[in-house]
């Protein structure tokens, strides 16, 4: 059986913890189960914890766990869940779960984050240098405390080397049926999702992404264009106009607006304007034409061709996911 052991905190998110074990506890036996055939587990799934005592999860859910780091052993998985509670707490309180980390990495281990559980990697040195991916609205965060590492929050799945993330919230059960179909077969994998009635489409967090994650910076300036922007999206303005009014030449406004926030103003602006369009498109009954009139555009064809690039769906797609009518 494959090993796989949870390295449990306080402040969890919970499911995180629990589908995980609900999942990888059941690929290969809840499908058969259905199916009448003969059932065999294929995973060994446990939660560990600091002396083996009980952890509070999130939701104040109290989960009593199989063993103490000390005991872990010889295992194929360490997984990291979600930090339900604050981040820099949560790295403060549990040096000895990081300790784990940067022993268990030298082993040769897989390792395995779920949303914002990659900071635990990333604070024990693990992702330097590698590939990653964490919970969308973490993200600026995280570039900043953790420049060594290639964040691509984008992705929902990161794979390099022995080294796995999964993105935001409810990704681990993204990552559990990859887990599934790395190490038993895509078949089990597709039935582990059906069982589950888990929908595995999912290949990105773009469709999640709001623009306040790129305000984590401390050029002032910077922040009050952005929040002019914010404000006057719909509105026809150039480049050279905006920078005068911040009494800086066009060149310095898109060097100081890139460095503070990793974006060129316009793409900033696109940004914002993609944010609203989305808004309309959750809660109003308006045309993709109107709504596109409404945040700054006139072409409904570009528009459309920017908003899938940006979001990953067409905006007649992403209403049809997450509009009032859709939940």
């Amino acid at each position: 059986m494959i090993k796989v052991r949870i390295l449990g905190f306080d402040y969890a998110f919970a499911t995180s913890i629990t589908g995980v074990i609900d999942l990888l506890s059941t690929a290969g036996t809840a499908w058969n189960y259905f199916a009448g055939k003969n059932m065999e587990p294929k995973f060994d799934v446990q939660l560990v914890s600091r002396e083996g005592r009980p952890i509070r999860c999130l939701n104040n859910i109290v989960m009593e766990a199989h063993c103490s780091f000390e005991q872990i052993g010889d295992v194929d998985v360490l997984l990291v869940p979600s930090i339900g509670g604050d981040v820099d707490k949560a790295l403060d309180s549990n040096g000895d779960l990081i300790r784990v980390l940067k022993e268990y990495v030298k082993r040769g281990t897989q390792i395995i984050s779920n949303c914002t559980g990659a900071f635990f990697l990333a604070e024990a040195g693990i992702l330097d240098g590698r590939k990653a991916t964490t919970h969308w609205a973490q993200a600026d965060r995280f570039k900043e405390r953790y420049p060594e590492v290639q964040l691509v929050p984008e992705q929902l799945i990161t794979t390099d080397g022995q080294v796995f993330c999964s993105g935001g919230g409810t990704a681990w059960f993204d990552m559990a049926l990859y887990l599934i179909e790395l190490y038993i077969d895509h078949e089990t994998a597709i039935e582990s999702a059906k069982a589950m009635v888990l929908d595995t489409g999912r290949h990105s967090q773009l469709s999640y992404f709001a623009t306040h994650q790129n305000k984590y910076h401390s050029d002032e300036t910077v922040k009050a264009v952005q929040e002019w922007i914010d404000e006057h999206y719909a509105e026809d303005f150039s480049l050279s106009w905006l920078a005068e009014q911040y009494a800086m030449s066009p060149r310095t406004l898109i060097r100081r607006f890139k460095s503070a926030t990793g974006e060129s103003p316009l793409a900033y602006l696109q940004t914002v304007r993609i944010e609203v369009a989305k808004k309309y498109l959750e809660v109003s009954a308006q045309t993709i034409a109107e709504i596109t009139q409404k945040v700054g555009y006139e072409d409904v064809s570009s528009f459309s061709k920017m908003f899938k690039r940006k979001v990953g769906l067409s905006p007649r797609e992403y209403r049809g996911r997450f509009s009032k009518s859709a939940l």
